[in-house]
């Protein structure tokens, strides 16, 4: 009835799970278009057959056809699966997020009807069979059942040899770094300590005792005896070489800013794994320290970068008037008055997810832009977010009062 006071024309389900078996084809026939947008959409044939006589648009990762009464768990967020989670029998799992099961839970995963992942799985190698009937969207890895899971990522602190079990087995799913300086390495493997990892970064001077620790498919990295080991985005700074030294090996990027001038002199052959960062006018000492690294990037001015979101306008500019480089920002607003010639003379992008400007900007933008996700018309962007509806804000009072929106983890239709 509110329904067809408000004349509502059009139907919005957002959710993880749609279960749409036991659809009402007479409550919905009165709408002039249905959009379905879930993770998961669970069907039958009697579904089917309404659905098809019914304006529907569904967009899903996952259909699946099931019959008789199936209890649904929907988690968001990242889960663990093991012998002792309570599930009833014919029961659909669905989890937006990592999926991480446990050994033990043959019993559990043989009670699922089904199991729809949106991100990673990670199981033991036993339970793989038990696999056939799970839909991932992302991937799945198995491990030896012997392990224990550490992180992804895993540096081993001072205290680890103590704590570490005697012979005992550890999966690293990306890489082992024995990068401590202060890791007695031949504690651990005096212990018989075992890592299955693909990768392994080491300082020299512990890699003659590390070999025991993985077999020879590891990829090995070594870093030089007497380098300081830095991982992430890393801005080269005065406080930096007092507390790391003049022989850094940086796992990431390594920005360098004109205040760097005085302190290129000091550095002795850094190693950046990634993307050197810096001003044309530092390039040649930059150069003449016999650095190694994974590319060279010349920026303009100054560097705003790992931002979410960021204005571009004539302010910014006037307070940078050698330029700005901006990278890895999620969403950059360019402001209309920008001129498509100040873009070009002062403006440099780098992995920037989106990119809204006006059309006579758009192809100063796309110049000086690398790695964007979307540069586009503001007008077009905002249109297709539901901002710029035809006829302004009348237009976009109409349409939000001619649609019902609908929002949840799980949705019966």
């Amino acid at each position: 009835m509110f329904e067809e006071l408000m004349g509502k024309k059009m139907f919005v389900v957002n959710c993880d799970v749609c279960d749409t078996r036991k659809v009402n084809e007479e409550a919905l026939s009165g709408y002039e278009k249905i959009v379905i947008n879930a993770d998961t959409v669970l069907v039958n044939e009697r579904a089917k057959d309404v659905l098809s006589r019914l304006p529907i648009v569904c967009n899903s990762d996952v259909t699946l056809e099931l019959d008789g009464e199936v209890n649904i768990i929907s988690k968001n967020g990242d889960f663990e699966l093991s012998g002792s989670t309570a599930v009833s029998e014919n029961t659909l799992l669905c989890v937006n997020g990592s999926l991480e099961i446990k050994p033990g839970a043959q019993q559990v995963l043989s009670s699922l009807a089904a199991v729809c992942v949106n991100g990673s799985v990670l199981c033991p190698a036993s339970l793989a069979p038990y696999l056939n009937n799970f839909h991932v969207n992302g991937s799945t890895e198995c491990y030896p059942d012997e392990c224990t899971v550490l992180d992804p990522v895993f540096t081993p602190d001072v205290w680890f040899p103590l704590r570490a079990r005697q012979e005992g087995q550890y999966y690293v799913s990306e890489q082992l770094r024995l990068t401590d300086k202060e890791l007695d390495v031949s504690a651990l493997a005096a212990k018989k300590v075992r890592f299955v990892t693909p990768s392994v970064l080491v300082l020299q001077e512990k890699t003659e005792a590390a070999l025991t620790l993985f077999d020879e498919t590891a990829k090995l990295e070594v870093i030089p005896s007497g380098y300081s080991f830095l991982s992430g985005d890393i801005r080269l700074a005065e406080g930096l070489l007092e507390q790391y030294g003049t022989k850094i090996y940086v796992k990431g990027s390594l920005t360098l800013t004109p205040e760097c001038t005085g302190l290129l002199s000091r550095l002795e052959k850094p190693r950046v794994t990634g993307t050197v960062y810096l001003p044309e006018s530092l390039e040649e000492a930059f150069r003449k320290t016999g650095a190694e690294y994974g590319g060279l990037q010349i920026v303009r001015g100054t560097t705003l970068a790992n931002k979410a979101m960021l204005t571009l306008d004539n302010k910014l500019l006037d307070a940078c008037p050698e330029g700005v480089s901006i990278r890895n920002c999620g969403l950059l607003r360019v402001r209309r008055d920008v001129s498509a010639e100040r873009i070009l003379d002062l403006v440099h992008t780098n992995n920037c997810g989106c990119i809204l400007c006006g059309p006579e900007q758009k192809g100063a933008i796309e110049v000086v832009s690398e790695n964007a996700g979307f540069i586009g018309d503001l007008k077009d962007k905002a249109a297709g977010e539901g901002e710029g509806v035809g006829g302004g804000i009348p237009g976009l009072l109409k349409q939000f009062a001619n649609t019902r929106v609908v929002n949840g983890d799980l949705y019966l239709l």
